[in-house]
């Protein structure tokens, strides 16, 4: 099973510098990462980001087009 939690991680409200809150869910492994944003994506393919400019490799929820749906979270793995 993944870590994912639901809606509750996904709420996007503003920092201190007034841009977005960003939300890093954490998972053990490539798998999980996957199936988390899976899950979170309404069980659309996510997309990847293996090799990040800065941060761990991750994976973003998408829409059935296959877009990231930008609300900030982030699906990481080791």
């Amino acid at each position: 099973m993944s870590g994912y939690q639901g809606d509750d991680y996904c709420h996007r409200g503003s920092g201190p510098s007034g841009k977005p809150k960003l939300h890093f869910i954490q998972y053990n492994s490539q798998k999980a990462a996957e199936e988390g944003a899976f899950l979170a994506s309404g069980k659309n393919k996510p997309v990847h980001h293996p090799h990040p400019t800065e941060g761990k490799p991750h994976y973003h929820k998408a829409d059935k087009n296959g877009n990231i749906i930008k609300n900030g979270v982030h699906h990481c793995y080791n």
